[in-house]
């Protein structure tokens, strides 16, 4: 079963999740208005971290807060060769995540692509039972988020995901390449 969901629904998933959320990250780009100024400033040479960002603070507050009570909060980027600018922010910003509490690596989209992964489509899996597959229009605005229940489709995001974590690489890893 698919079900078109609220930005307040995905909220409460998150908020509601028992053990894990992991997410699989495959866009070059995201073009969500609250980030366009610290994007711009990164762009620039002059980013603001993370911690000192009023829209990005929360995000971290709350992940620190889910590790404290055993949960974990994971997620795999592919990335483009060479990764995009955009790519490149997400990586300077991955040691405030990782101090957080979240995990992140990441992967080449050759590798994705030579291992099935699925090409242009997010997705956040909870619980290994609850799958939010996000949907972007073309220039990376968020276009909706539907949550499916479906058991055959949970046991691919779960291999999916299994096998994105198995071969993919810490930021670190990949900053010192």
């Amino acid at each position: 079963m698919a079900l078109a969901i609220t930005e307040a629904e995905f909220d409460g998933l998150f908020r509601s999740f028992r053990e894990t959320a992991f997410r699989l990250e495959t866009r070059d780009m995201y073009a969500l208005s609250y980030e366009e100024a610290d994007y711009r400033r990164f762009l620039a040479g002059s980013p603001s971290p993370p911690p000192e960002i009023s829209w990005w603070r929360p995000w971290l507050d709350q992940i620190a807060d889910l590790t404290k009570q055993g949960k974990r909060i994971s997620r795999v980027r592919i990335l483009a060769e060479p990764p995009s600018d955009y790519q490149r922010w997400e990586l300077w910003a991955a040691p405030w995540h990782a101090a957080a509490g979240e995990h992140i690596r990441y992967m080449q989209r050759n590798t994705a692509d030579r291992m099935g992964l699925p090409a242009g489509c997010d997705w956040w899996l909870f619980d290994d039972a609850r799958l939010v597959i996000m949907r972007f229009d073309e220039v990376g605005r968020i276009d909706g988020k539907v949550l499916v229940t479906d058991p055959p489709v949970i046991a691919q995001h779960r291999e999916w995901r299994d096998m994105a974590v198995r071969n993919a690489v810490l930021a670190d890893e990949i900053a010192a390449a």
